[in-house]
C-alpha cells in the first residue's frame, strides 16, 4: 500500500464530504422552504430542480386561469403551457445563475472526483506533484462556482419580489449543505496545494542528493 502524507489523506477526506453535501444539495428541494406553522402559504418548498407549491397561480394571471399545486421540475411544461407562463417567475436570473454556476462547480467537483480515484486505483504517475496541483485547481474552481452560486442564492433567494408569502420563508437545509460543501471544498484545494508543496520539496531534496552521491562517487575516481 502507497503511504500518504496527512495533507492528502486529510485532502481526500475533505473532497469525499464535499462530494456528498454538494451531490444532496445539487439533488434535494430545500434551498428555500415556507413555515410550516403557516397554513395559509402558496410556496411550500424549492430546489435547484424542484418546485414545490400548495396551490400558487402566476402573478400575471389575472384571470385566475390556473393554480399549480404539487412537486415539479421546474422545466415542466405546464409551467409554460402558453396561456400561463409561469417559468419567467420561477426562473429570474438570479436564480439561473445560481443554477448555472452550481451546475459547473459540481462538474469540477465531479471531474476531481474521478481523478483521485483514478490516480490512487488505476494509474502509476511519475510526478504525483503535477497530479496534486491539477487537483487543487480544479478544486479551487469548484469552491469559486459553488461559492459565488450560494451568495447569490443566500442574497436573492429571499427576497420579497421572488416567492410569495416571503416573511414565512427560509433557507433551508439543502442550502446549508451546499455551503458546507463549499467549505470543504475550499479546505480539499488548500490541502491537495500544501501535498503538491510537500512533493516539490521532496523532489528537489532527492534531486540534491543524487547530485550530492554523484560527486562524491566522481571525487573518489
Amino acid at each position: 500500500m502507497v503511504h500518504m502524507s496527512d495533507a492528502r489523506l486529510s485532502a481526500l477526506a475533505a473532497l469525499a464530504l464535499a462530494f456528498i453535501s454538494t451531490l444532496i444539495a445539487f439533488s434535494t428541494p430545500y434551498w428555500l422552504a415556507s413555515d410550516r406553522r403557516y397554513y395559509g402559504a402558496e410556496f411550500d418548498k424549492l430546489g435547484l430542480w424542484e418546485t414545490c407549491f400548495r396551490s400558487i397561480k402566476n402573478p400575471y394571471d389575472f384571470l385566475y386561469f390556473k393554480y399549480y399545486s404539487g412537486c415539479r421540475w421546474v422545466f415542466s411544461y405546464e409551467y409554460s403551457d402558453g396561456q400561463t407562463n409561469l417559468r419567467d417567475f420561477l426562473l429570474p436570473a438570479f436564480f439561473v445563475a445560481t443554477q448555472t454556476l452550481f451546475t459547473l462547480g459540481f462538474v469540477f467537483l465531479l471531474l476531481a472526483a474521478i481523478g483521485v480515484l483514478a490516480i490512487q486505483l488505476c494509474f502509476v504517475i511519475d510526478k504525483e506533484m503535477y497530479a496534486m496541483r491539477a487537483l487543487s485547481i480544479i478544486m479551487f474552481l469548484s469552491a469559486l462556482f459553488c461559492t459565488t452560486a450560494c451568495i447569490i442564492f443566500g442574497i436573492k433567494g429571499d427576497d420579497r419580489d421572488w416567492m410569495p408569502d416571503p416573511e414565512h420563508n427560509y433557507l433551508s437545509w439543502s442550502f446549508a449543505l451546499a455551503v458546507v460543501g463549499c467549505f470543504f471544498q475550499w479546505v480539499s484545494s488548500i490541502l491537495f496545494w500544501v501535498e503538491n508543496r510537500i512533493l516539490v520539496k521532496k523532489e528537489t531534496k532527492q534531486h540534491h542528493s543524487n547530485s550530492f552521491d554523484m560527486e562524491a562517487t566522481s571525487g573518489r575516481h
